[in-house]
């Protein structure tokens, strides 16, 4: 072995090159990147328009004519919460913003490169911040040291981690379908309880909703706009959030947070400064107040939505809609009912919007409400409490499964790709 002078990799066999990456590929962001919004792309174009700003196997959309036409190339996204998430790319295709393509200058095993890179990208990624918001340079790729073994071993390499990976891969994904099917278990619970009750010999009757059918005979029927008061979030930025102050929950965090329940006891959320607190009334929030998103990128999110349950002073933020109520109601069993498929199902019908989804007071004030009566609605509480608690927790368990798969596998790659195991 011998040093390589490079600190996320040590020491390396004796026989290894040590190079730079820009020796072996060139780095470019798409030409007309700016071009290619979400608004340009559609779902019906012939080649794929490949983007940082989505999840979807870095595609943003389709469109009907290309920039690119290569071979093979890595291509790795450049801001953001998926940084660094790296691919290898053929064919025909574009670049959207936040990504750029690494193209081959000379004939090399661009698989062993790919799990290189991803080495090194772990490392990098590691290093950042957890308050910073991460990126990736070209004269970042510029800079960086890499190492080589003989193309022997690189071969040997990559047949051995293909193999490992693809296993492990396998395991994660049929992990996180059974952690959707779980999901879904958890939904069907809920509006089943909110819809139907928990006595299965209940008379019915038909609630003359589509989506909602028949309800227990003694049910009532309301809507949003007679049980609950509607007011705006703070109209605030990034650059107006704080350390410290008065606590205040965005439109992100009731997406990708926290949840239908928050409490800032539990909940760390960003501040806004107590001068807000001097014109902005309607935009506090109280005990059993509910705060929906007004805007998602995908139907799926439409409704997403929080309920406070917090004691401590606290504002509704950006992009935000406030439901109070006009007087104590069960706040635990509206939440459920909140969160079932078929309140749901009312939003996703009139939500407006293409590419972003628009929820206006004027679309939650007419919703209709399933309200069983006061000794009932505590005893779906309840009973939905221990059921989905039970199904959190086995979430919770194939979460931490994937988590440890995935670390697994960036240990395997490491010790690999930098010679640390022989193969």
């Amino acid at each position: 072995m011998k040093d390589s002078g490079i600190e996320w990799i040590g020491e390396i066999p004796e026989d290894w090159e040590i190079n730079k990456l820009k020796n072996f590929f060139s780095f470019s962001k798409g030409k007309n990147a700016a071009k290619y919004t979400k608004e340009y792309v559609n779902e019906k174009g012939k080649y794929p328009v490949y983007s940082g700003q989505t999840l979807n196997e870095g595609i943003l959309g389709y469109v009907d004519q290309y920039e690119y036409d290569i071979d093979e190339c890595l291509f790795t996204t450049t801001v953001g919460a998926k940084v660094m998430t790296l691919n290898i790319l053929k064919g025909k295709f574009t670049l959207s913003q936040n990504c750029l393509i690494m193209n081959k200058k000379k004939d090399l095993n661009i698989n062993f490169f790919y799990f290189l890179i991803q080495g090194l990208f772990d490392y990098e990624k590691s290093r950042i911040p957890s308050f910073m918001q991460p990126s990736l340079r070209i004269e970042d790729l510029n800079s960086y040291k890499i190492i080589l073994p003989s193309n022997k071993e690189q071969n040997l390499v990559v047949n051995l981690l293909e193999k490992k990976a693809n296993k492990i891969d396998n395991i994660i994904y049929n992990t996180q379908q059974s952690i959707e099917e779980l999901k879904k278990y958890k939904q069907s619970l809920i509006t089943e309880a909110v819809t139907k009750g928990l006595d299965p010999n209940v008379e019915m009757k038909d609630s003359g909703i589509e989506w909602i059918g028949k309800i227990p005979k003694h049910w009532s029927i309301n809507r949003i706009k007679n049980k609950f008061t509607l007011n705006k979030g703070l109209t605030i930025t990034k650059s107006d959030l704080k350390d410290k102050g008065i606590p205040v929950i965005n439109y992100g965090e009731i997406h990708s947070k926290y949840g239908f329940r928050f409490d800032t006891k539990i909940h760390t959320v960003k501040n806004v400064d107590e001068e807000y607190l001097i014109k902005n009334e309607n935009s506090l929030i109280e005990k059993g107040d509910f705060i929906f998103a007004d805007t998602s990128e995908d139907l799926d999110g439409s409704g997403n939505f929080t309920c406070y349950i917090g004691d401590a002073q606290c504002f509704a933020g950006s992009h935000t809609v406030v439901l109070k109520p006009r007087k104590n109601i069960n706040h635990l069993y509206y939440s459920y009912l909140f969160e079932s498929l078929a309140f749901r199902a009312q939003i996703q019908k009139k939500v407006q919007g293409i590419k972003v989804f628009s929820i206006t007071q004027g679309i939650l004030k007419p919703l209709t409400l399933i309200i069983p009566t006061e000794h009932e609605q505590q005893q779906i509480v309840s009973y939905l409490d221990e059921q989905t608690s039970r199904i959190d927790k086995l979430i919770a368990d194939k979460t931490k499964v994937i988590e440890e798969l995935e670390s697994y596998k960036k240990s395997l790659i490491y010790e690999y790709v930098t010679g640390k195991k022989e193969v």
